[in-house]
């Protein structure tokens, strides 16, 4: 009776221990990010989770260990647009638009509890576009957009430090520094070692990095030589706000060949900043302040900007109306004849700064930008958002820049601070977990800035039609 009893518990025991040991299922798909290296499948492997065509790819088992697996995924993207008046008239014109196309697929392999390597090869494609594809933004045939190995220096949950050496991406805070630049074709990429490091209380990223700067051949994707690119970024949440974070860092940049409204040169410029951003109740809210200083050529270098984003959902009214603004404040340099360089410096920031779609002429630098917007949810999968930015130059003497930091139209001999408006609305409707199809329109009004520029900026209209497949 006794071995009887003694069998019966080691085979309850021993069921038990598979049941309990089979990963929980989650009460919702893992939903698809911009950094695909975020995603984590391991709980697919308890086949009663999965549901989804994709999840057979998502984990394969690497031998008899569950720890080693493979998960497989990509994206399809293809984006259609077109102006009028392009880049206010100035330059090539094409009345027909273009395609942008992206094809991408990536391998996540966990070869070790403490070992993991992700690859990412992607095809950029501009078809159609008068003038040809835009320098490093439109077109990089094929290229490893990612490349990088883990390794996990400690897997403690309170305490997780990961090591990160080879080319990757980088999404940190709101974008409007750092950003994986997700609205033009070819996305921003880096090469170098990051640190990660996260705690019960705090989230840290240490990185030293070159710049990728795509060209438009077939593994034509080599670093800068001429940029290096250093620093830490740390996010704390604080309890008593609840809701609310502060985000923390320090970020460096050299670059040997830098060009402003006021000279060419080598540029070291040291980037100080703090966010505060959380959401409470029905409000959503975002708040970013930036100090730089450094060299460029014989110039100082002191330069500031501030973004500020703020809105309130209507969550108990029908179509949940959500209304808000956004201001931004970017630094410019006082005058040609002055030993200290004002501009503010974007860095690597967002390809969706001002308005909806692929629009976005503008960045930050020497920029005030005051932004209204609301947004309407018209169904569950369906939404619509309008906006409309107004920019003014901030000094008179210094002219307006690209998302890049590229001068686009200089401010010498010109003494107007209005530079225009721009409308836009985007319609957003996730068909699926997989399936995105959107559309935007804008309509630029040229201010008195552009139009007393050599050639004279005339109004623009913007387009654009897109639709992504992930899985």
């Amino acid at each position: 009776m006794i071995r009887i009893l003694c069998s019966g518990l080691w085979i309850l025991l021993a069921v038990c221990g598979t049941v309990f040991a089979q990963a929980e299922c989650p009460n919702t798909p893992q939903a698809y990010g911009l950094l695909r290296q975020d995603e984590d499948y391991q709980y697919l492997s308890n086949l009663a989770c999965r549901h989804d065509y994709w999840d057979r790819f998502k984990y394969v088992q690497l031998g008899s260990n569950k720890d080693k697996f493979l998960t497989i995924g990509g994206e399809i993207r293809e984006w259609y647009e077109g102006f009028r008046n392009a880049s206010w008239g100035s330059g090539p014109q094409d009345r027909n638009g273009y395609l942008l196309q992206r094809l991408s697929i990536h391998g996540d392999i966990h070869v070790a509890r403490r070992i993991r390597l992700f690859v990412q090869l992607t095809s950029d494609i501009e078809a159609g576009r008068n003038g040809g594809p835009r320098p490093v933004t439109d077109e990089s045939e094929l290229f490893f957009e990612e490349a990088f190995a883990d390794i996990t220096l400690s897997r403690a949950h309170s305490d997780a430090l990961v090591l990160r050496l080879g080319r990757q991406e980088f999404e940190l805070g709101a974008g409007r520094l750092v950003d994986v630049r997700e609205g033009p074709n070819v996305r921003q990429a880096f090469d170098g070692a990051s640190l990660e490091w996260k705690t019960l209380s705090w989230n840290i990223h240490g990185f030293a990095l070159t710049p990728v700067l795509n060209g438009t051949g077939v593994f034509d994707a080599p670093p800068d030589p001429g940029s290096t690119f250093w620093g830490v970024y740390a996010v704390h949440p604080i309890p008593k706000t609840k809701g609310g974070n502060i985000d923390l860092y320090y970020l460096g940049i050299d670059r040997q060949n830098a060009t402003f409204d006021i000279d060419s040169g080598h540029e070291l410029r040291h980037t100080v900043g703090g966010r505060f951003w959380g959401s409470r109740g029905g409000w959503n809210y975002d708040s970013e302040a930036v100090f730089q200083w450094g060299d460029f050529g014989a110039r100082n270098i002191r330069a500031w900007g501030t973004g500020h984003d703020t809105s309130y959902t209507f969550r108990s009214i029908h179509l949940r109306p959500k209304i808000g603004a956004t201001a931004s404040l970017g630094s410019g340099t006082r005058d040609n004849s002055s030993s200290e360089l004002g501009t503010l410096n974007p860095l690597f920031p967002t390809g969706f700064y001002f308005g909806q779609g692929g629009i976005d002429l503008l960045g930050p630098s020497n920029l005030m930008v005051i932004g209204p917007h609301m947004g309407l949810q018209l169904t569950k999968s369906l939404a619509v958002v309008a906006d409309n930015n107004v920019f003014w130059r901030t000094r008179l003497k210094d002219g307006i820049y690209g998302l890049g930091g590229t001068l686009l139209v200089s401010g010498k001999g010109n003494s107007e601070r209005y530079v225009g408006s721009q409308p836009t609305v985007g319609v957003y409707c996730n068909a699926s977990r997989h399936l995105s199809v959107s559309a935007a329109y804008g309509h630029y009004f040229v201010g008195s800035f552009l139009t007393k520029a050599l050639p004279p900026g005339r109004n623009m209209d913007y387009a654009a039609l897109w639709t992504t497949y992930k899985f």
